[in-house]
């Protein structure tokens, strides 16, 4: 097994609401939400299942698996496992099983109200929300059936596509926007590189990395402790006026 620096990192903070007030972030007119981890806490769940499978797979110690598949995580897990071993030729047969029971242990969560709530006002507000997810494009696409939320895209990690230049290529067809108009927000080191690469405002959600890890590897750009957080960013005050619009259409429709 290589070398890999691991990142010690806790699911939640109990800090304060704050992000560094001196980042500006433009209204996007598509927003682009990673799944896993930011729409839902599923993070703590797909970390014990890596975990398990690394234990058993590899023999890797339960704590260093836990630490490697978080310090890799925004990958899709195939693509992890290549960067924590490489080469190894039980990649795939780890890739596999982990794959194998995500479904089981993942398609029963679903989105926080206060998620949902905040979808809802960034709707109302004409922002096209888009899944943007290496999750399986199978995945992705029974999270959007089962979501009680219309998201005008959803994209998952398959047939040719995959988080970041792909799927900001496919949005911006699809909405015919510039990348500069839209906005990526995820929890992972990984997606906010991603954003950066693609010249994409990014807003990073601290959780499974620390608040403290996004400022110092993006220090100019905002940081939120709770996906809720984003229209006040955006927009100011916006608690009262969401609860009118928490009833939207609950049909989904996704492109996967």
């Amino acid at each position: 097994m290589s070398a890999y620096p691991a990142a010690v990192t806790s699911f939640g903070s109990t800090h304060p609401r704050t992000w560094r007030q001196t980042a500006t972030v433009p209204t996007p007119k598509v927003l682009l939400c990673d799944l896993d981890g930011t729409l839902i806490d599923s993070m703590p769940t797909l970390a014990d299942l890596a975990t398990d499978v690394m234990c058993d797979v590899y023999g890797t110690p339960r704590v260093l698996a836990r630490e490697l598949y978080v310090a890799t995580c925004g990958l899709p897990f195939i693509r992890q496992l290549e960067s924590i071993f490489p080469g190894d030729r039980r990649n795939r047969e780890a890739s596999d099983r982990f794959e194998g029971q995500k479904p089981e242990r993942c398609d029963q969560i679903r989105m926080s109200t206060e998620v949902e709530r905040a979808l809802c006002h960034l709707r109302s507000r004409g922002i096209a929300v888009v899944v943007s997810s290496n999750n399986g494009v199978r995945n992705v696409a029974t999270f959007a059936r089962n979501a009680g939320f219309t998201f005008d895209l959803v994209l998952g990690f398959g047939n040719g596509l995959a988080k970041g230049k792909p799927h900001i290529d496919c949005a911006a067809v699809e909405f015919g926007v510039a990348r500069s108009e839209m906005l990526f927000v995820g929890d992972s080191l990984h997606d906010g590189e991603v954003a950066e690469s693609e010249c994409v405002p990014f807003v990073g959600l601290a959780g499974t990395f620390s608040y403290e890890r996004f400022a110092l590897r993006f220090p100019h750009l905002p940081v939120i402790r709770r996906f809720g957080e984003l229209p006040e960013l955006l927009f100011g005050g916006w608690a009262e006026e969401a609860a009118d619009v928490a009833s939207s259409s609950r049909a989904v429709v996704g492109h996967g």
